[in-house]
C-alpha cells in the first residue's frame, strides 16, 4: 500500500500531465484558427493566379477616327495580339480559342507584336507544325503582319513566314485598300534604324507603328509622329492590384506599361499578351487582344 506523501505526489503528477494534455489542445486549436484560414486564403491566391487569372481571353475594342483616312480606308479592322510565350504550362487550347476568337471578328488585317515562344522552351516539331496550322487558318482580307520580341530566334521565323505573316524589321509597308493605303511601319527593337525609316516614310498620311517594347513610344512620336503606335512586351503589368496598378515591370515597359496611352497626337495601344512570363500567374488582368476598328474623321 502506498504511503500517503508517495499517493499525493502520484495525484499531482496525474493532474499536472492533464494539464498539460488541456495547454496542449489549446495550442494546437488556436493554431488551427491561425493557420487554416492562412491555408485557405493561400489556396485561393494560388487558384486566383495561377489558373483563373489565366482563364479566358478578353477583346478591348477601340475606335480610331481621323481625318488622314479616307472612304476606302473606312471600317477597316485591325486585330492586334502579342505575347504568346508558348512553353511547358501553354495549352494547344488556348492557341485554338485565340485563333477562333480572331477569326470572328473578321478583320481585315491582323497584327503580331513579338515573344511567340519562351525563349528557353524547346519547341517540338508537332508543336511547331500546331503553330503554323493554327496561324495558317487566322482570317484576314488585307494582310497579316508581324514584329519579333525579344525571346524570338528562328523559331519565330519560321513560323510566321509558313502561316503567311510577313515580319516587319525595320521597314516601311504600303497598306492598299482599294484606291487608297496608309503607312506601317515596323520597328525592331534591337536595332532602330530611325534615320533611315524616316527617309522611307511619309507622315503626311495615315501612320501605323508596330513595334514590341512600348519605352520605344518616345524615340518612335520624336522620329515619326505616327497616329498610332501597337505594342506588347508588358503584359499590361501581369498581376495588377486594385488602387496599386501593375506589379511586375520589365525592361522595356517600365514608363509605358497599361493598355493605353496618348503620347502628343500619338494613340499608344499596349497588348495585355496571351501567356506570361518568368512567372506562371496572372491577377485582375486576364489575356487579350485589341480589336480596333478605323474611322475616318470628317474636317
Amino acid at each position: 500500500m502506498l504511503k500517503r506523501t508517495e499517493l499525493n505526489e502520484k495525484i499531482a503528477e496525474e493532474i499536472e500531465e492533464e494539464e498539460k494534455k488541456k495547454r496542449n489542445r489549446k495550442i494546437l486549436k488556436v493554431l488551427g484558427w491561425i493557420f487554416i484560414p492562412l491555408f485557405i486564403l493561400f489556396s485561393i491566391g494560388y487558384l486566383l493566379l495561377r489558373y483563373i487569372g489565366n482563364m479566358g481571353i478578353v477583346v478591348r475594342e477601340y475606335p480610331f477616327y481621323s481625318n488622314k483616312l479616307t472612304d476606302d480606308l473606312h471600317g477597316i479592322k485591325i486585330i492586334h495580339f502579342s505575347d504568346i510565350h508558348y512553353n511547358e504550362y501553354s495549352s494547344k487550347d488556348t492557341i485554338t480559342k485565340l485563333v477562333n476568337m480572331i477569326n470572328h471578328t473578321h478583320p481585315d488585317i491582323v497584327i503580331f507584336t513579338g515573344d511567340l515562344v519562351d525563349s528557353e522552351y524547346s519547341i517540338s516539331l508537332e508543336e511547331k507544325e500546331f503553330f503554323i496550322t493554327e496561324f495558317s487558318n487566322i482570317e484576314y482580307t488585307i494582310g497579316k503582319y508581324s514584329i519579333k520580341g525579344e525571346e524570338d530566334g528562328e523559331i519565330f521565323h519560321e513560323i510566321m513566314t509558313n502561316s503567311n505573316f510577313e515580319i516587319l524589321d525595320n521597314s516601311v509597308k504600303k497598306i492598299y485598300c482599294n484606291h487608297s493605303y496608309f503607312q506601317l511601319i515596323g520597328v525592331n527593337d534591337e536595332n532602330f534604324l530611325y534615320s533611315s525609316l524616316k527617309k522611307e516614310s511619309d507622315t503626311s498620311i495615315f501612320t501605323l507603328v508596330i513595334t514590341h517594347m512600348p519605352d520605344n513610344a518616345d524615340d518612335i512620336v520624336s522620329n515619326f509622329s505616327p497616329d498610332m503606335i501597337l505594342a506588347g512586351h508588358s503584359h499590361n503589368g501581369q498581376v495588377r492590384l486594385p488602387f496599386i496598378g501593375p506589379m511586375m515591370k520589365k525592361i522595356g515597359s517600365k514608363k509605358y506599361i497599361d493598355s493605353y496611352y496618348t503620347i502628343e497626337n500619338t494613340h499608344l495601344l499596349i497588348s495585355g499578351g496571351i501567356g506570361n512570363t518568368k512567372y506562371h500567374m496572372r491577377l485582375f488582368n486576364h489575356p487579350s487582344i485589341n480589336f480596333i476598328r478605323l474611322k475616318k474623321e470628317d474636317n
